[in-house]
């Protein structure tokens, strides 16, 4: 297969076509893949058209993929969770459920957070429903070095219900109480480039271990209003046919569903297993 490469970005995401991942890539392909991903950040793959069972074989080349009860699954693979615009919030107001509304990284309440989470365009809309990225190795390096000093060796407690956060909880208490709390570095290290990234999820974050909360509460916020500066951040306009993969391990995402009432977006997720940062 001859892979085409576009960046999308002057500082992270990029794309590439000429691959159909029906057939399965040959291992120098899935090495180039994987090199682009470690390069950029966000890996596009364009012009796809996959089933589920098929996508999940796909994506399982770049990791294990880990099956998430708390979202809908597919009939055909339920390690293939489905994010569409006819999720409703059935505690609230019934009004359309964005999921990933808010800057976050996946699974930073778990003690082995997923490394990768691959989403597939099998309908998009006209217009909106992007995804934004951030770049956190970007704004770990812009930080100023007396910072850095101050917090490279700093853990933080990453809680599922998180009491800075008014998110509501879709586990059931008995699985709230099968879920213990994770502590992490703020600054991370990834485990395969060897880079320093922050290391952030205002969703989930409780307190910098060791600090008075309110020390704790005011450095949690100046670093997160940091990193999601425009500089550090890329917007991903969907084309049908894309599959997007993200590396949790350096990034942050939200989710924008500001396209027309009407109009359906579907897409299909899996996440692949990650290992305890450190």
């Amino acid at each position: 297969m001859t892979l085409h490469c576009e960046k999308l970005s002057s500082h992270m995401a990029a794309a590439v076509d000429g691959i159909d991942l029906n057939r399965p890539a040959d291992p120098e392909t899935q090495s180039e893949l994987l090199k682009t991903l470690h390069d950029n950040l966000v890996l596009c793959i364009r012009g796809q058209t996959l089933a589920p069972v098929a996508f999940r074989d796909a994506m399982a080349r770049f990791g294990t993929p880990m099956r998430r009860v708390q979202l809908a699954q597919t009939p055909e693979c339920a390690d293939v969770n489905i994010i569409s615009s006819e999720d409703r919030d059935v505690q609230g107001d019934g009004k359309r459920l964005v999921n990933g509304a808010s800057w976050h990284t996946d699974d930073s309440f778990m003690r082995e957070p997923c490394s990768l989470t691959m989403l597939y365009g099998v309908v998009v809309p006209s217009t909106g429903g992007d995804t934004q990225f951030i770049n956190m190795y970007a704004a770990y390096e812009a930080l100023p070095a007396e910072t850095r000093a101050r917090i490279d060796d700093m853990k933080v407690l990453h809680k599922y219900k998180s009491s800075r956060t008014n998110r509501v909880a879709v586990l059931s208490p008995e699985e709230m109480a099968n879920m213990p709390a994770a502590t992490h570095p703020l600054v991370r290290t990834h485990p395969e480039t060897g880079r320093k990234a922050l290391y952030l999820n205002p969703n989930r974050m409780e307190e910098i271990v060791g600090l008075p909360r309110a020390e704790s509460d005011q450095l949690i916020d100046e670093l997160v209003a940091h990193a999601i500066q425009p500089q550090f951040q890329y917007r991903h306009t969907w084309r049908q046919g894309d599959i997007v993969i993200w590396d949790n391990r350096c990034t942050m995402h939200k989710a924008n569903a500001d396209y027309p009432d009407g109009e359906r977006r579907l897409m299909h997720r899996v996440i692949v297993a990650g290992t305890k940062p450190f």
